[in-house]
C-alpha cells in the first residue's frame, strides 16, 4: 500500500545532495565586502540546519536571495536559488520552486555563464522530477548535463546516473535502472568524504530491488546505506531510510521490528518539522498496527495523521490512503457504522483519482462560468468577513479574559485543597512516627529485658547447678579411688551421668550467654567442641574453618539449634558409622553459613534403629525452626550432612 509514499520519500532522500554538488557560481561583479559576506554567512547558516530545521533553513536561504538581488550579488543569487529550490522541493511546495528557477534560468541566460546555465536548468529539471512530471524533466537534466560538461563540473557524472536510475525505476526498467544506480556508486567510492552520495547509491539500489520482490538483497543494501549516513547531520536521509527498512519487516510480518524503526523515523522527522513526512509515517505505523490487529492503536495513529492532513490540505492520494485504513481499523473494532462511513469517503477519493482529468476539465469550465458571479460578489464578502473578523476577535478577547478568570480561581481552590492534604499527611506521618518510635522502645525494653533474663538464669546455673553438678563428680570420683577393684557399676554410672550433665549444663549456659551471639562465636565453640569430642572418642578429625570478616549477629535460639544439628551428626559418626576419619567444613558465605560434616564410615540406611531416624529428624526439625536447612547425603564412602542457616545480610551489632 505505501511502496508509492516510500518512493516519494526515496526521492527527497536522493536529490538532496543533487542540488549541492554544483560547485559555487563565480561572480560576474563584485559587491561590497560587506554585503557579500552578510548573505554568505546567511547561507552557511542555513546549511548548518537544514537537515534538522528545514522551515528555519528555508527562511535564512530566503533573506540571502533578497539581498543577493537587492545589491546584484550574482554569486549569492546563483547559491541562495540552488538552495532554496532544494528546500521548497523537499518540503513538496513544486510550483514556487519551478517558479524560482525558471526566474534563474532567465537571469542566467543574459548572464551567458555556463555553469549559471547548468545550475538553472538542474534545478528545473529536479522541480519536475519532484513533481513527477518525468518527460518534462528528461530534457532539462540533458541540458543541464551539457553545460556542466563545459563548466567541467565532472562530479555530476554520478548525479545523472542516479537521475536517470530514477526515472527508470519509475518506468519500471529496473534492471537498467539498477545499471545507472551502481555506475553512480562506484564514481562516488572514489570519494571518501562524501558518504551521504554513497548511502544514496546504496539506498536506491535496494529500492529498486525491493520492488523486484528480492527482500534479502534489498535488506543488505539498506543496512549498507546506513552504515554511510551521519545520524547527527543526515536527519532527512534517515527518516526514509527507517521508512523503507521499516517496510521491508513489515512485508515479512516481523512488526516489532518495523515499529521500531517507524517509531526512530518519526522521532527524527519531528525534529525536522515536517508534516509530510510525518503524516506518512502515522500512516504506515497505523497500517502495522491494523495488520497486528491492534485497532486501537491504529486509529489513534490515523487521527494524528487525519489532523495532520486536514492542516496542510494535502492531495487526494494521501487521503485514500487514510480512509482506507480508518475502514480496517473501525471494522476490527466492530464499529460498523463508522467502518461503512470511512469506506463511502474511500471509494469517493478513489474515483476522484481515477477520473481526475476528466474532472480538471469539468472544473476548469466551471471555474470560467462563475468567475463573473464571483467579481460582483467579491467586495459584498469582503465587507462580511471584516466585520465578522471584528466580530470574532471581540468574542476571543471575552473568551480569554472569562479562561484566565476560571483558570486563576481554580488554580486558587487548588492550591487551598493541595495545602489542606499537606497539613493533613503532615499531622499523620507525625503521629504514624510516634508511634513507631513508641513500639521500637517497647521492643527494645522487652529485648534488654530478656537479654537480662538470660544473663541471670545463665549465672545461676553456672554458680548454683554448676557447682552443685561439679562436687557430684568430684565425689564419685573420691568414691571410686577407695573402693579399688570393688567399685559397682552404679558408683560408674552416676560417675558418668554427672559429667555428662556438666557438659550438657556448659552448652546451655553457652547458649543463653548474650555475650556469645555472633557467628564467630558460634563457629569458635563448635570447631573446639569438635575437636575435644573427636580427640575423646579416638578418631581423627580433618576441619576446614573460617571465620567471618565482619561481626554478624545471632540469635540465642539459633546458635543453639545449629551447635546441637552438628553435635547430633557428630553423636551418629561416632555411634554408628564405625568412621575412622571426620571432615568438619564451617565456612561464612555472603548470606548463609555452610557446615559439613563428612565419615569415611559404613554409610546409612534408610531403615535404620528407630532411635537414629529420630534424632534426624530433629536435625532437620531444628534448623527448619532456624530458617535453614539440614541434608543428610549416603554414600558407599560414607556419609555426609551438610547443614545451612541463613542469616542477615545487614552486619550489625550485640
Amino acid at each position: 500500500m505505501f511502496r508509492r509514499v516510500f518512493s516519494l520519500f526515496r526521492l527527497f532522500a536522493l536529490l538532496g545532495p543533487v542540488l549541492t554538488v554544483i560547485g559555487p557560481a563565480r561572480a560576474e561583479s563584485r559587491p561590497s565586502p560587506r554585503d557579500t559576506s552578510f548573505v554568505m554567512e546567511l547561507l552557511r547558516k542555513g546549511e548548518a540546519v537544514e537537515t534538522r530545521q528545514v522551515s528555519t533553513a528555508l527562511d535564512y536561504y530566503r533573506r540571502a536571495y533578497e539581498r543577493s538581488k537587492q545589491t546584484g550579488f550574482t554569486k549569492g543569487y546563483f547559491e541562495s536559488i540552488r538552495l532554496m529550490v532544494y528546500q521548497l522541493n523537499n518540503m513538496g511546495r513544486h510550483t514556487e520552486a519551478g517558479k524560482i528557477a525558471r526566474e534563474a534560468l532567465t537571469l542566467a541566460r543574459q548572464d551567458t555563464s555556463k555553469r549559471h546555465l547548468g545550475l538553472s536548468y538542474f534545478a528545473l529539471a529536479n522541480t519536475a522530477l519532484y513533481s513527477g512530471r518525468l518527460v518534462e524533466a528528461v530534457p532539462y537534466y540533458q541540458q543541464a548535463a551539457h553545460f556542466m560538461r563545459l563548466s567541467g563540473k565532472l562530479k555530476n557524472v554520478a548525479v545523472i546516473n542516479q537521475n536517470l536510475g530514477y526515472i527508470y525505476e519509475q518506468q519500471e526498467m529496473y534492471e537498467q535502472a539498477v545499471a545507472h544506480y551502481r555506475k553512480a556508486l562506484a564514481f562516488d567510492l572514489t570519494d571518501p568524504n562524501d558518504r551521504r552520495s554513497v548511502a544514496i547509491d546504496y539506498f536506491s539500489i535496494a529500492n529498486v530491488l525491493s520492488k523486484q520482490d528480492r527482500s534479502r538483497e534489498s535488506q543488505q543494501y539498506y543496512l549498507k546505506a546506513k552504515q554511510w549516513i551521519d545520524p547527527q547531520n543526515d536527519l532527512d536521509f534517515a527518516v526514509n531510510l527507517y521508512n523503507n527498512i521499516a517496510y521491508q519487516y513489515s512485508e515479512e510480518a516481523r512488526y516489532d521490528s518495523a515499529l521500531y524503526y517507524q517509531r526512530e523515523a518519526l522521532r527524527i522527522s519531528r525534529r525536522l518539522e515536517n508534516p509530510r513526512h510525518e503524516l506518512h509515517l502515522l500512516m504506515a505505523m497505523a497500517q502495522t498496527h491494523n495488520r497486528m490487529k491492534e485497532f486501537g492503536r491504529a486509529r489513534s495513529l490515523l487521527d494524528q495523521s487525519y489532523a495532520i492532513a486536514r492542516k496542510n490540505n494535502v492531495g487526494r492520494a494521501e487521503l485514500r490512503n487514510i480512509y482506507r485504513e480508518y475502514a480496517l481499523a473501525t471494522e476490527g473494532l466492530r464499529d460498523y457504522r463508522a467502518t461503512a462511513g470511512w469506506l463511502d469517503k474511500y471509494i469517493a477519493v478513489d474515483d476522484s483519482i481515477n477520473n481526475q482529468e476528466t474532472k480538471e476539465l469539468l472544473e476548469g469550465y466551471r471555474v470560467r462560468l462563475k468567475q463573473a458571479e464571483a467579481r460582483q460578489n467579491l467586495a459584498e464578502k469582503q465587507r462580511q468577513i471584516a466585520r465578522l473578523e471584528t466580530e470574532r476577535n471581540r468574542q476571543r478577547q471575552w473568551l480569554w479574559l472569562a479562561g484566565i478568570l476560571t483558570a486563576a480561581v481554580a488554580g486558587m481552590a487548588a492550591f487551598g485543597y493541595l495545602y489542606y492534604r499537606q497539613r493533613q499527611r503532615a499531622a499523620g506521618q507525625a503521629l504514624l512516627a510516634a508511634e513507631r518510635e513508641r513500639e521500637l522502645a517497647v521492643v527494645q525494653s522487652e529485648l534488654q529485658g530478656q537479654q537480662k533474663e538470660r544473663l541471670r538464669i545463665s549465672k545461676e546455673m553456672h554458680d548454683d547447678l554448676g557447682a552443685s553438678l561439679t562436687a557430684i563428680g568430684l565425689l564419685s570420683e573420691v568414691v571410686k579411688s577407695r573402693m579399688g577393684p570393688a567399685i559397682t557399676p552404679e558408683i560408674e554410672k552416676i560417675s558418668s551421668i554427672s559429667s555428662d550433665m556438666v557438659t550438657t549444663m556448659n552448652e546451655i549456659i553457652w547458649s543463653l550467654n548474650t555475650g556469645n551471639d555472633s557467628l564467630n562465636g558460634l563457629i569458635a565453640y563448635t570447631r573446639a567442641y569438635a575437636s575435644d569430642f573427636m580427640e575423646d572418642a579416638g578418631l581423627r578429625l580433618r576441619t576446614e574453618v573460617e571465620e567471618s570478616a565482619q561481626e554478624v549477629w545471632m540469635r540465642g535460639v539459633d546458635r543453639r539449634n545449629v551447635f546441637l544439628t552438628v553435635k547430633e551428626a557428630l553423636n551418629n559418626v561416632v555411634k554408628h558409622a564405625r568412621a575412622t576419619e571426620v571432615r568438619l567444613v564451617m565456612k561464612p558465605e555472603s548470606d548463609r553459613l555452610r557446615i559439613e560434616v563428612c565419615d569415611n564410615g559404613q554409610g546409612f540406611a534408610s531403615g535404620g534403629k528407630p532411635g537414629q531416624r529420630n534424632g534426624l529428624g530433629n536435625m532437620r526439625n531444628r534448623m527448619a525452626e532456624s530458617g535453614g536447612s539440614c541434608e543428610i547425603i549416603p554414600s558407599e564412602a560414607g556419609t555426609c550432612v551438610k547443614i545451612l542457616y541463613p542469616f542477615a545480610v545487614a552486619v550489625t551489632g550485640k
